[in-house]
């Protein structure tokens, strides 16, 4: 008997893997229609404000990956590398310091 809820909540959770629908990361809407447009405010983000571990409630993998912006020309492709190559030390560029003292 035990083996077979095993075996049954095993499948389930196997199920679950895998997506052919194209990744559509974090969506936000759009930020630049945000009161302060692209740079966090405390009101917006009260559960990691003053936090600089940004990538432990957003994981790099599943940021920028659609315009949600409205601007046609976002080189979405340009972003992820600079999130790639610079890791954490790229948000405040153009997320501000989300309460985080320099």
């Amino acid at each position: 008997m035990i083996w077979r809820l095993r075996t049954f909540l095993l499948l389930l959770a196997l199920a679950g893997c895998g997506e052919d629908a194209a990744p559509q990361g974090e969506d936000y809407g759009n930020l630049f229609a945000s009161p302060a447009g692209l740079e966090l405010v405390a009101e917006e983000h009260p559960s990691g404000w003053g936090r600089a571990d940004c990538f432990f409630c957003h994981p790099a993998q599943r940021l920028h990956l659609v315009n949600r912006s409205g601007v046609a020309d976002l080189d979405l492709e340009f972003i992820r590398n600079l999130v790639r190559n610079q890791g954490e030390a790229s948000c405040a560029s153009c997320h501000g310091t989300n309460g985080v003292a320099p």
